[in-house]
């Protein structure tokens, strides 16, 4: 902190009784080391030339508006330090849990299910268009990602339904050669679930749990259940609606077709 000229010469009769301050103790010091004049009356005050005068009216005002300034500095101080210390403390913890959520999806339990019923968790399934109906899906991911082999020209429509729940639909996705992966969400490890298709008669397909094991994926989750989620890259390109976002007449046409 710099001092005045004024200000140490208040401060000097403080500094020679050794009433001051640490932090005002170094600041007057370094004002003595680089200002002359200071450091002459310094000099004969210690010696006796120079008989240190009392608190006045005019001083008085100055001392304590040093004060002041000194009281401030310290809250500052003080304030950013803690402030930073929260920060890093909330970086490491949300670190900590990010890594133990990528361990968690490198290394997730595998369940023993009901027989007829396809566990994502435990490895993916290669199918077909015409096949993939046949299948009954587990995950324990909260969602079921499907993808189409892109070598090919096709646009067409991935519906999700509720097996337990006498076929009930739930969601629905359309794919093209741009969008060859789409991503069914908010799903239940308590339920099964079927996939039908529609326009893709014989593309291959592939489906999982979607589970995405990189970094990022891993702070959205962990930043998501804490309620701070913010918008982070995703690598998985997919367009997933809910039935009520797509066109009525659309949306009948599909039923219609996969009821066939």
């Amino acid at each position: 902190m710099k001092l005045n000229c004024s200000i140490v010469e208040d401060l000097l009769p403080l500094y020679l009784e050794e009433l001051c301050s640490e932090e005002s103790k170094s600041a007057l010091e370094e004002h003595l080391r680089e200002c002359h004049s200071c450091s002459e009356k310094f000099a004969r005050m210690k010696n006796g030339q120079i008989i240190p005068h009392t608190e006045t009216s005019e001083t008085k005002p100055l001392i304590q508006d040093y004060a002041k300034k000194v009281r401030h500095h310290r809250i500052c101080a003080g304030i950013s330090i803690a402030f930073i210390c929260l920060l890093a403390i909330c970086a490491l913890t949300i670190l900590g849990l990010t890594l133990l959520d990528m361990r968690r999806a490198a290394n997730p339990p595998i369940y023993e299910l009901e027989d007829g019923v396809y566990n994502l968790t435990s490895a993916a399934l290669e199918s077909t268009a015409e096949e993939l109906e046949q299948y009954v899906f587990y995950t324990n991911t909260a969602k079921i990602s499907v993808k189409v082999d892109g070598n090919r020209h096709f646009q067409g429509t991935f519906m999700l339904w509720d097996k337990e729940n006498s076929g009930s639909f739930i969601q629905i996705c359309e794919v093209d050669e741009k969008t060859s992966t789409c991503t069914f969400t908010g799903l239940s490890a308590s339920r099964r679930y079927m996939i039908t298709c529609d326009g893709l008669a014989g593309a291959n397909i592939a489906v999982s749990d979607g589970q995405d094991n990189s970094f990022l994926n891993s702070l959205s989750n962990v930043l998501n259940e804490l309620g701070l989620y913010i918008l982070l890259p995703k690598t998985s390109e997919y367009l997933a609606l809910n039935a009520s976002n797509v066109p009525l007449s659309r949306l009948s046409r599909i039923l219609a077709a996969s009821s066939l």
